[in-house]
């Protein structure tokens, strides 16, 4: 895995993310709005989108970001991911986990939180071994138009 600085245009990821986003239930966002969501992620002092990418092809993205902006929840940041199926397996998700939790402590928080679907063992195995912790259950937590309802799993890291 190599990285990218985009300090001309983040854009130019554009076509090769379209791939991952596509393969995730609820993401829907046209070239615009990805555009969009690419711009604030350069310009924002707390939050980030990193990609993973293998020869030439952009086959994993993750990101944190705040929870909100009032003193009360500051300290916590969500983390997402989402790895191509035919990329698992390969430790690109650990990478892009532990490579958003150093930027998590970077950017001050304290905490860092994520949701996972119950049946997705690996990843949550995954993430207890980087140290996150259970901290709750939501038996309805997603409601997937391929899926249906799904467990979800609510997990936090103390950095």
């Amino acid at each position: 895995m190599n990285s990218r600085n985009h300090t001309t245009s983040p854009y130019c990821l554009l076509p090769d993310m379209k791939e991952i986003y596509e393969t995730a239930d609820e993401n829907t966002l046209d070239p615009e709005q990805e555009a969009q969501f690419l711009e604030e992620k350069t310009n924002s002092p707390n939050g980030i989108e990193i990609v993973a990418i293998v020869d030439g092809r952009v086959v994993g993205t993750a990101g944190i970001e705040a929870v909100g902006t009032k003193h009360k929840v500051r300290h916590r940041a969500e983390f997402g991911i989402s790895v191509l199926k035919e990329y698992w397996g390969l430790g690109l998700g650990k990478a892009l986990t532990r490579a958003c939790i150093e930027c998590a402590r970077e950017a001050g928080y304290v905490q860092l939180e994520l949701n996972v679907v119950a049946e997705n063992k690996r990843a949550v195995t995954m993430y207890q071994n980087l140290g996150f912790i259970e901290f709750g259950r939501n038996p309805k937590g997603f409601n997937s138009r391929m899926s249906g309802y799904q467990e979800v799993v609510c997990m936090l890291l103390t950095l």
